[in-house]
């Protein structure tokens, strides 16, 4: 008789073990109904401009103390966060920018949308984040910045990264979508880069809208950042000047109110997705085949946005990542792969093709030279065909006794390897 659902055993979770998401309560209502009657919706106007007291002024005053940033400003998403950054530290035409294989295509093609040539970079198979050897392989004299991805919410090692970015004179950006209240050091993701990039869209942990957020401690890169996202104007007069070619990526007041309600929320969600990222981690401990990422002791506090663990075909009997996953899924476990698939075999990149002048990659002011099908970074592939799981952090919300039911179900497969090896 079938053991396993997916050969036609019982289901091992029936109902639900993740948390609603997102969250929210008659907190959220109330200030969207305070915003909507005070008529100062956006950060535009003459009367509105200078008000030091909008839901955006104090979001960003409140996202930037929890991260221990100096300056945080609010914009439309987190992928023109990053287009913001690039663009104030100087990445143009004929720049190239270091970016990990292994991403989101956010963190990639946003160097494109600056007119800058992403540059793949493999990843450290211990933790699945940009590695700095490969990093410091992959710079050129056309090197303008690197973008440090906390993948799925796993702070990088920003000591060795910002070493050697300040080595070379290049800037360090820190793409923190996935990891917003997680600390480095005993202090906030984010605030040991030149500039720091965050999404706030629904999925993501902190889910405010269509929004995301720049923080960095240069007050010059700050107001260099505020006129790119307020059409080239200065902070402060709203004047008919424009002093930068720019464009407008502003957030709204309504966004703002709902950040501010979640803010307040995000330290004790924090707390729950580590104690829960961390004890599913030490179970899987008696689960030969299943192993979670490494954690450096200088992740001082972790909010994983999808939790990534490993799995080992060798020590599972063979049977191969793809089978166990969908076999996980049978039993009421929804799990996938996270955001693994080496973004230069995506064909924006494959391709070579953008647009009829091929800049930037042909573009005549870029003097090296590449080829997108020739780039092979082996962990990162490995680690998408073979080895990674994962699950989304709304299952890292709820008590022990729903980590010990997910654990039940790893054990459940391993158990019956038997089982997963026929299919």
């Amino acid at each position: 008789m079938a053991k396993l659902a997916i050969t036609g055993g019982p289901k091992a979770v029936e109902e639900s073990l993740e948390h609603p998401w997102p969250v929210f309560d008659e907190r959220e209502k109330q200030a969207l109904i305070e915003v909507l009657e005070s008529g100062k919706w956006g950060r535009s106007g003459f009367d509105y401009y200078n008000h030091g007291d909008s839901q955006l002024w104090q979001f960003e005053r409140a996202f930037a103390d929890f991260h221990d940033g100096a300056y945080a400003l609010a914009v439309s998403t987190g992928t023109t966060a990053l287009e913001a950054c690039l663009r104030v530290v100087g990445v143009e035409a004929g720049c190239e920018v270091i970016v990990p294989a292994m991403t989101y295509i956010a963190s990639a093609s946003c160097v494109l949308m600056c007119n800058g040539v992403p540059v793949f970079a493999d990843v450290d198979p211990r933790n699945y984040t940009i590695d700095p050897a490969a990093v410091e392989a992959a710079i050129t004299p056309r090197t303008r910045a690197v973008i440090a991805v906390d993948f799925c919410g796993m702070p990088c090692d920003t000591d060795a990264l910002g070493e050697i970015c300040r080595r070379h004179d290049v800037a360090l950006i820190s793409d923190c979508s996935h990891a917003h209240g997680g600390q480095w050091r005993d202090r906030g993701v984010g605030s040991h880069a030149d500039m720091a990039a965050f999404s706030c869209m629904p999925a993501k942990v902190l889910a405010i809208g269509e929004a995301g957020v720049i923080m960095t401690d240069s007050e010059e890169l700050y107001q260099e950042a505020f006129r790119y996202h307020h059409a080239g104007r200065e902070r402060g007069y709203e004047s008919p000047g424009h002093t930068w070619p720019a464009t407008t990526l502003r957030l709204s007041e309504f966004e703002a109110a709902i950040g501010l309600v979640a803010l307040t929320r995000l330290a004790e969600q924090v707390r729950t997705r580590d104690r829960n990222a961390r004890y599913l981690a030490d179970g899987m401990a008696d689960i030969p085949g299943l192993s979670g990422l490494e954690i450096d002791e200088r992740v001082t506090r972790w909010n994983p946005y999808r939790w990534c663990f490993r799995f080992h075909s060798d020590e599972f009997g063979g049977v191969h990542r793809d089978v166990s996953r969908e076999a996980l899924v049978a039993e009421g476990i929804r799990c996938g792969i996270g955001p693994t698939k080496p973004l230069y075999t995506f064909s924006m990149f494959a391709s070579g093709r953008w647009g009829e002048t091929g800049c930037p990659v042909r573009c005549p002011l870029y003097e090296g030279e590449m080829d997108y099908t020739k780039v092979h970074c082996p962990e990162a592939e490995r680690i998408h065909e073979t080895e990674a799981l994962d699950l989304f952090h709304t299952f890292l919300l709820g008590p022990a006794e729903k980590m010990d039911r997910i654990l039940d179900v790893f054990r459940k497969l391993r158990d019956n390897v038997d089982e997963l090896r026929s299919l």
